[in-house]
């Protein structure tokens, strides 16, 4: 990413130093109209409604010989420094005017950042220009523009409006179709990571996931102020978590109490023929995993149900069925990859043999990111660390900053002086949170905050617990790395 990002860059840069464009995103500083001009339009329709709640879930997967009905946790906000948890309850519309009730202050801190910038400011007036405003609406699940409009009825005395919140809760989207509309632009390569392992990868048997949300070397230095924890409890759906900042209704980050963990990883399209017009959002989607999916078999169902509308990866993990995935997919066309050996890992660009013809070739970064892991997660790795693959193990791996080509490890004063940001190391691309998922038992570590992020400890916490549920005590969180 480092080595692209050196010119001021529009729109999307902009949203996402706000809070929330693609995850792990690119941008661009046109105003050409790419919802027009770029994308094809398809007349496929969702196979399966997005609001599929299921008022059975506790009794499938946590309590099963409970009579006794999940009782919410009343929303509130509380301080576990360096971390925000904000509970959130009830009906979508509900979850938003709390969401921006409880971080009133924030929000209003983040639009006075954005007021600042003259680019920043013209997000609104932009989006709607080129149409993705639009698009969002005709595109966006109901249960998301309900919760934007609780959202916007809370802060917007402070600025926030329905653009925005379209803007940011539609940015994977919105960046690709603006991308593939300027030929000959240089574009900052996205930067995500993740790993699964289970069985014998692991001293313990236990399925981990474990994810890095990279988001590169602009600026976005109140996001790292304002970590975030959304522990969200929807009416009729599983209670879930979200790790990411205020603003964020579309994560990129989070795991259900059905056991199911879920991370986003932007990929690039070849050209328009990959997008579609209609469609759905895939951090949206990745809403509706957490909020309805009880297993694998659920998660990818939906996924097969769903028209996509841009180039992106999942990696989904099933903690009480021992199994994962990542899925690669396009506007026109989705496949699976499995674990081997008991691991799968993913960065930012496509290997399944029937989808790599169908985006951009990848970045340095991402190829040198999926190296790395080839180096240390299989049993055959030249630095394989294979068979010690737990919470630590992973946070190990996550962390590395090694040059798979070359073996030297980059120092921290060589990072900083790129904005922690190299476009090699797994764990120096830009880092924004460290979060490794023990989705069976509830458990969660996450690394976020103060930069760099490597050198932070990884805090561990129960989601059972945090919703008031008997579950799996806390092991302890995970040390600083010294090396």
């Amino acid at each position: 990413m480092f080595a692209r990002q050196t010119q001021k860059l529009g729109i999307l840069a902009l949203s996402l130093a706000l809070a929330a464009g693609a995850g792990c995103g690119s941008d661009s500083d046109s105003t050409t109209d790419p919802a027009n001009d770029v994308v094809q339009d398809t007349s496929k329709k969702d196979a399966q409604s997005n609001d599929q709640a299921d008022p059975d879930w506790a009794a499938d997967t946590m309590e099963p010989d409970s009579e006794t009905p999940f009782v919410p946790v009343e929303p509130h906000v509380e301080e576990a420094d360096p971390y925000t948890i904000v509970w959130l309850a009830g009906t979508p519309y509900e979850m938003g005017k709390q969401h921006g009730e409880l971080l009133h202050d924030v929000v209003g801190d983040a639009m006075d950042f954005v007021k600042a910038d003259p680019m920043m400011s013209k997000i609104p007036q932009m989006a709607e220009a080129m149409g993705i405003i639009k698009l969002a609406k005709e595109n966006s699940y109901d249960d998301l523009l309900e919760e934007c409009q609780g959202l916007v009825d809370a802060t917007s005395d402070v600025g926030f409006s329905m653009e925005y919140c379209l803007a940011l809760n539609f940015g994977d989207v919105m960046l690709e179709f603006i991308e593939v509309g300027m030929p000959g632009q240089e574009f900052p390569a996205p930067g995500c990571s993740g790993v699964i392992a289970r069985d014998d990868a692991t001293p313990d048997g236990i399925l981990r996931h474990t994810r890095n949300l990279d988001w590169g070397s602009m600026d976005i230095s109140i996001i790292h102020q304002h970590p975030v924890i959304f522990v969200r409890q929807p009416e009729g759906g599983i209670p879930h978590v979200y790790v990411g900042f205020p603003l964020n209704l579309s994560p990129y980050t989070g795991m259900n109490m059905a056991g199911i963990s879920v991370g986003s990883h932007e990929a690039e399209p070849l050209s328009k023929a990959q997008l579609s017009k209609k469609g759905r959002s895939h951090v949206q989607m990745v809403g509706q995993i957490l909020k309805n999916s009880k297993s694998l078999v659920e998660a990818e169902a939906f996924l097969r149900s769903q028209q996509h509308m841009s180039t992106e990866m999942l990696v989904v993990a099933d903690g009480p069925n021992n199994d994962g995935a990542v899925f690669e997919m396009t506007g026109q066309a989705m496949e699976a990859r499995r674990l081997e050996n008991n691991v799968v890992w993913a960065t930012n660009h496509f290997t399944h043999p029937d989808m790599t013809a169908l985006h951009q070739p990848p970045g340095t970064g991402s190829f040198m990111r999926f190296q790395r892991f080839s180096q240390l997660v299989p049993p055959d790795g030249k630095d394989s660390i294979w068979g010690e693959l737990d919470q630590a193990g992973l946070a190990r791996v996550m962390r590395d900053r090694v040059d798979s080509s070359t073996g030297e490890l980059i120092s921290d004063e060589e990072l900083e002086a790129m904005d922690w940001d190299n476009d090699i190391g797994i764990g120096s691309n830009g880092p924004m949170h460290f979060v490794v998922f023990e989705p069976e038992n509830h458990l969660f570590w996450v690394a976020a905050g103060k930069l760099p992020i490597h050198r932070q400890p990884y805090r561990c916490f129960s989601l059972a617990q945090l919703l008031g549920i008997d579950g799996k005590e806390c092991p302890g969180d995970i040390a600083p790395e010294n090396d």
